[in-house]
């Protein structure tokens, strides 16, 4: 288990790091700023990222275990079955911690760490499916087009433009198809 203390100064950094990124694109955001604006010393945060990048792919990954939590109960059957249900716990979490992740989200200047994001959550979910759908070409793609809609629903939207009866119409489309 960490220590309360160095967990108190990485969730310091990444909080300050998604308000900078809010702010300014990632190549202007230095190591100097991000300490000013997390109170910190320089030190302190190479103890725990070797650079900006390493300290966005941090990010990234505490988004994808997040993430990962909601859906760990499920199979993808599962998830395609209680859609609205998975959709709203993942609105939930992610509307909890808005400040740190929609501005990693919404940063052009991290489009190929969302898309990084995006695989590793599309292999958290393929990593549990049976070999035989693993191997499906139908079902990996199945896989990525609804992680990556739930994904892309996120980047594009703001809360309070999904409501329940968004989600609720968002399920009842990915069940039954989009022609209706």
């Amino acid at each position: 288990m960490e220590d309360r203390r160095i967990k108190k100064t990485k969730q310091a950094i990444q909080i300050s790091f998604a308000k900078l990124l809010s702010e300014k694109s990632m190549d202007n955001i230095t190591v100097k700023s991000l300490c000013e604006a997390a109170d910190i010393n320089k030190s302190t945060f190479y103890l725990h990222y070797k650079d900006i990048y390493d300290c966005a792919d941090h990010l990234r990954d505490t988004i994808v275990d997040e993430f990962s939590k909601v859906i760990a109960p499920y199979s993808f059957e599962d998830i395609i079955k209680d859609f609205a249900v998975i959709l709203e716990n993942i609105m939930n979490m992610f509307d909890r911690n808005k400040d740190l992740y929609m501005p990693f989200l919404k940063s052009p200047s991290l489009a190929f760490s969302s898309c990084k994001m995006k695989q590793l959550m599309i292999e958290k979910i393929l990593e549990r499916a049976d070999i035989k759908d693993r191997n499906s070409g139908i079902y990996r793609c199945t896989v990525s087009f609804v992680i990556s809609g739930i994904i892309s629903l996120l980047e594009q939207h703001e809360f309070a433009e999904i409501d329940r009866q968004t989600i609720s119409t968002l399920a009842y489309k990915v069940q039954n198809g989009f022609v209706c």
